[in-house]
């Protein structure tokens, strides 16, 4: 199933245990362990959480350069087979 669009802004199906969800990093940098404590909560609720190794970018206190990440905002919400996208950490550099 394709989710649906309106004026340039996505619908996901509802998330539930089974989905895919996209793991970003649009902000600032994070511990390592802490994403990995996060990554099993997500599967210990039945979620099945996705990410690409420039989730680990680091750039002063961001979570890479501004085009590493909005690259992976755009390609995590253009993503046809995921059903949520979760950013990793909010914050500074969002």
């Amino acid at each position: 199933m394709t989710p649906r669009t309106r004026a340039g802004f996505r619908k996901f199906r509802p998330a539930g245990p089974g989905s895919r969800v996209v793991l970003v990093a649009p902000a600032s940098a994070f511990p390592r362990e802490a994403f990995e404590a996060g990554v099993l909560e997500l599967r210990r609720l039945g979620f099945d959480p996705v990410w690409e190794a420039d989730v680990f970018e680091r750039a002063a206190f961001t979570a890479g350069p501004p085009e590493v990440r909005a690259r992976a905002w755009v390609r995590a919400m253009t993503d046809a087979g995921a059903d949520a996208v979760i950013a990793v950490r909010g914050g500074y550099g969002s």
